[in-house]
């Protein structure tokens, strides 16, 4: 009798030693679940991004040429789910998140509201031309949302406003018969001669930066790392494969790779003349004069690291390549 009573009792307490376990896991919700092999895992709240990612109330325009709802936090790029590849946006330098800023878009045209921004960087393993970073103060403006196509340069030539380009390679897009392509082999003067034809002008270069990162100092206009999916560069640092083929991609094709304001192909696809004149010393941007133009933004045959929102390349007047084109800005 004594026994049966010690065999029952033994029973008992491990009949309900499982229970403070479950309890446990009840209680913890989701995450305590054990992970299922091959199946994603939940991102860790140290990644979320902070509230200050959030767009800025009441913009509704942002909101309509980014892709991403007034208010929402700006955790993927805007229509990127179809681009493979895409790398969402993500933590700038020092920690500073990515942020879609309100713009306005009309007749192909992004109005930038212009204020402060951080133009160049810090970081000691940039070229020098891009260094030191520095607070700049610019006035609103409108930029093209994308490259000068094909189409619109032979309009202007067949109106004769603008010259035929020079077929300077056999890469150049003028005669590939694809309207939508980005226009190149264009020198400084043509690209010049076209938005002064079309009542625009050359953006300047602190614009086309301010453009290009918006007000948080990120190295691509996305936010992110580089990928083909969000810009037509080089594939890698040491290839020479183009992540575009043996041309460069129709305009606006990386909607992923989006500027903080919605501005397209800031990185990569064509590298792109400014107004200035360009110089070696940050210090001194604009130059009343010079032997060469800048150009920024990098192209289809350039590597990724000469195409971030500070790179820093220059053309003389007789510079025309397969790998180099323009937009137009005009003042607000």
């Amino acid at each position: 009798m004594r026994a049966g009573r010690l065999l029952g009792a033994i029973l008992v307490i491990a009949a309900l030693a499982p229970m403070p376990i479950a309890l446990a896991q009840r209680d913890a919700g989701p995450s305590a679940e054990p992970p299922t092999p091959g199946q994603p895992q939940p991102t860790a709240p140290a990644q979320t991004a902070p509230p200050s990612s959030a767009a800025p109330p009441g913009s509704g325009a942002a909101a309509a040429v980014s892709g991403a709802p007034a208010g929402t936090a700006a955790s993927a790029p805007p229509e990127a789910d179809g681009d493979e590849g895409a790398i969402p946006p993500t933590a700038g330098p020092k920690g500073v998140p990515f942020q879609r800023q309100p713009a306005v878009l009309k007749d192909g045209m992004l109005r930038i509201p212009g204020g402060r921004f951080t133009m160049g960087t810090s970081d000691k393993n940039a070229p020098p031309n891009e260094r030191p970073a520095r607070s700049v103060a610019v006035p609103a403006f409108w930029i093209d949302r994308t490259e000068v196509t094909v189409a619109a340069y032979r309009a202007c030539v067949e109106r004769g406003a603008c010259a035929r380009p020079s077929r300077t390679s056999p890469m150049c897009t003028f005669d590939l018969g694809d309207p939508q392509l980005p226009v190149s082999c264009v020198p400084w003067s043509s690209a010049n001669a076209f938005c002064l034809a079309v009542g625009k002008r050359l953006p300047r270069e602190v614009e086309w930066e301010n453009a290009a990162r918006g007000t948080t100092p990120i190295r691509y206009p996305w936010g992110g790392g580089h990928g083909c999916g969000v810009a037509a560069t080089l594939a890698g640092e040491t290839t020479n494969r183009s992540c575009s083929g043996k041309r460069p991609s129709k305009v606006g094709a990386h909607l992923g790779g989006a500027s903080p304001y919605g501005v397209l192909d800031m990185s990569g696809n064509v590298e792109e003349w400014v107004a200035d004149w360009y110089a070696d010393s940050v210090s001194e941007l604009s130059p009343r004069a010079g032997a060469s133009h800048v150009l920024r933004g990098g192209g289809w045959l350039s590597v990724p690291s000469l195409a971030r929102t500070t790179s820093r390349n220059w053309g003389s007047v007789r510079e025309a390549g397969p790998n180099v084109g323009f937009r137009c800005a005009r003042d607000d």
